[in-house]
């Protein structure tokens, strides 16, 4: 590397939480970990930053998971499971929290559901955080580790996925933070005046799941900390940057509502004062199976059937002015398994849902294929719903008012099956997890403060 001073110099920086060490837990009293980036004249490469650590876990309080036992965590988020929400704010400018990301581990799922192949899962994606991703590689779903596969090679993945949860020295992790300040290659820290990190941990019972898991379940994160890569800024730079009294940065943030869907005909309304909206990212689960250790708390169902879907922006339908109709959700009589999730193919939704998280054309790996939701086991569904805002150029539109989903469902309750009740009678409300994705602009004047522009 030159020392050139004509040149950009990169460096790793390693930090440790700035409120303890040692142990970080939530059954422990002690769920933050903090983390302080020094301001200085740097850029701080948002995409190579790793959260690493190490992790174990106990179904019953003191005991770690063998091969057999039933008890997991989800196979595409992994780690990312145990981390509530990441919040990104200023040092310097303290009241200045740049982004929030809650219901963090829900966002991470379906990204890298999207994105993200079930082989490129179970190799790379790995040695980040644990995932091995969901396909047909992976059949053995409802988590009966070990005894349900059918050859060799499904035995040895479901090796590896258990591997997170049995070695007793724990699992070393090193996972990407995923959130829209940290998609930027080049955050300003001079600028910014420095950035505070924190990460709450999640609930154990949101965590994992299983049917050997009690109520002492639980995890531990061991001695955690940040690698940062920072790219210095040369003198010139430096002495250009000192002669300016305002700066402007922009980047992407997302942020996280969620609401109920408890009617078979309902309307949900997000009233949002938003500039450069660009996208929402949608995905659900039974209300029921939120902290619920014997359900996969990450699984992103399909609301219960879904057989129609409409946005409005102010009343009027935007950015489609036509309502999807999804054909062929199941109904009465149905000869599926009671145990697979029947998901209809509707390619307009898909794609839709996908625009939400990158343009569909540059997609070229993901696990949102049939194999993944015909045949899926319940708890392993990787559905959602979605929408681009602005697919023409991509800058987002501005909302000072109210996005409205009317969705119609069936509302079909996980019990359901043909030989217990065939009519699927049975219904039970959903979450809706909603997450916008907007950009934001910024004009910092130095020794004042931020303003959003």
């Amino acid at each position: 590397m030159s020392n050139s001073p004509a040149l950009q110099v990169k460096r790793y920086m390693r930090l440790a939480p700035s409120n303890g060490s040692g142990d970080f837990s939530f059954s422990n009293g002690n769920p933050i970990i903090r983390f302080s980036v020094a301001d200085t004249n740097a850029m701080l490469v948002g995409k190579e930053m790793r959260f690493c650590g190490n992790i174990k876990m106990y179904y019953d309080g003191t005991t770690q998971p063998s091969f057999d036992t039933a008890s997991n965590v989800d196979r595409i988020a992994g780690i990312q499971s145990f981390i509530q929400s990441v919040s990104i704010g200023s040092r310097r400018y303290s009241a200045n929290v740049l982004e929030v990301v809650h219901n963090y581990p829900r966002l991470s799922t379906q990204l890298y559901a999207d994105t993200h192949s079930p082989k490129g899962m179970r190799t790379t994606t790995f040695n980040e955080h644990g995932g091995v991703g969901k396909g047909k590689y992976n059949k053995n779903h409802l988590g009966g580790f070990g005894t349900d596969c059918k050859n060799k090679g499904e035995r040895t993945l479901e090796s590896l996925r258990k591997s997170v949860m049995i070695d007793a020295n724990g699992f070393d992790f090193a996972l990407r933070l995923n959130t829209g300040l940290l998609m930027n290659n080049a955050i300003p820290l001079n600028l910014l005046g420095g950035l505070e990190i924190t990460i709450n941990l999640n609930s154990n019972f949101s965590s994992m799941y299983g049917a050997d898991n009690t109520s002492g379940v639980k995890f531990v994160v061991n001695n955690p900390y940040l690698i940062c890569p920072l790219l210095y800024m040369n003198p010139q730079q430096i002495q250009a940057s000192a002669q300016q009294p305002s700066g402007a940065f922009s980047f992407m943030s997302y942020q996280s509502l969620y609401s109920v869907v408890d009617s078979t005909d309902q309307s949900i309304v997000h009233r949002l004062n938003s500039k450069n909206l660009v996208s929402v990212i949608q995905n659900y689960i039974p209300v029921k199976f939120l902290n619920n250790t014997a359900h996969n708390g990450m699984a992103c169902w399909n609301a219960g059937a879904l057989s129609s879907l409409e946005y409005h922006k102010d009343g009027v339908r935007y950015p489609l002015e036509y309502n999807l109709e999804i054909r062929g959700t199941n109904g009465a009589g149905s000869n599926q398994d009671e145990n697979l999730q029947k998901v209809d193919l509707n390619p307009a939704v898909l794609w839709n849902a996908q625009s939400a998280v990158r343009n569909v054309k540059d997609i070229k790996r993901s696990q949102v294929i049939p194999e993944n939701l015909l045949g899926m086991a319940k708890e392993d569904s990787v559905y959602s719903t979605g929408v681009s805002w602005d697919l023409v150029s991509g800058a987002g539109i501005n909302v000072a008012g109210t996005l409205t989903y009317d969705l119609k469902s069936k509302l079909e309750d996980p019990t359901n099956d043909d030989q217990t009740n065939a009519n699927h009678s049975n219904q039970t409300p959903y979450a809706q997890y909603s997450f916008y994705l907007a950009k934001q602009n910024l004009l910092v004047n130095k020794g004042q403060g931020i303003v959003v522009m």
